[in-house]
């Protein structure tokens, strides 16, 4: 036993269990970036009208604004928090449960915005697809991690 009352194996576990933890959170700081990035992109990045007429023709855009202003100016702040929490709450609930079937309905979460995403594509909300798809990727991976950890956990477990 150790100092804190914990084998060796536990304490293996616990360290393992926190890489898992610590990865969400990278994920979910992840999504809130995309979101300050995309703040700073011209609006007309975000918006297919932008490409096919040269204005931005999009409903929520503020007046006046064109596709070369910021998204923060055009769109206002609210949809880019929207967007970062959007991208975020799944990894914040994962990493918070540590669950093996919470990852996995991150990756479902996820994969759901993603799709969203790509059924909006030609506007803001595109951002999803664009931001989601490889924060989708990387859920998995995490999620596949977490449930060979927690089954490598439970498999010593059962033996000592």
């Amino acid at each position: 036993m150790s100092e804190h009352g914990r084998t060796r194996t536990e304490q293996g576990r616990v360290r393992s269990v926190a890489w898992v933890r610590v990865a969400w959170i990278v994920v979910a700081a992840l999504g809130c970036a995309f979101a300050v990035w995309n703040a700073f992109e011209p609006a007309g990045w975000s918006s297919m009208s932008c490409g096919k007429f040269g204005e931005l023709d999009e409903p929520g855009v503020r007046a006046g604004a064109t596709c070369d202003d910021p998204v923060w100016f055009a769109y206002g702040a609210w949809p880019l928090v929207t967007l970062g929490a959007l991208l975020s709450a799944p990894a914040v609930v994962a990493a918070l449960m540590m669950r093996w079937w919470v990852s996995w309905l991150a990756v479902a979460a996820l994969a759901a915005l993603t799709v969203y995403g790509v059924a909006h594509w030609t506007g803001f909300w595109g951002l999803l697809m664009v931001g989601g798809a490889p924060m989708t990727v990387a859920a998995i991976v995490i999620a596949g991690i977490h449930l060979g950890v927690t089954a490598y956990n439970d498999s010593r477990h059962a033996v000592a």
